[in-house]
């Protein structure tokens, strides 16, 4: 029998898809747009991402 999820699971893993998904696309999308990329703008998204994937991961380890 599947458990009900807690919100807070289902928070920590939004935030966790969130930030996996901003970090393997914001690079391909730059990569393969035909105007040349600010990297500068690339690293920051990607640094959310991971702050992103961070705070899911935090969210999950204080519900537990």
């Amino acid at each position: 029998m599947h458990s009900k999820k807690f919100t807070l699971e289902m928070i920590g893993e939004s935030l966790r898809e969130a930030g996996t998904l901003v970090i393997v696309f914001t690079p391909l999308y730059e990569l393969f747009e035909p105007k040349r990329p600010d990297w500068g703008i690339v690293l920051l998204v990607i640094v959310v991402g991971i702050g992103l994937l961070l705070a899911g991961i935090e969210v999950e380890r204080r519900r537990a």
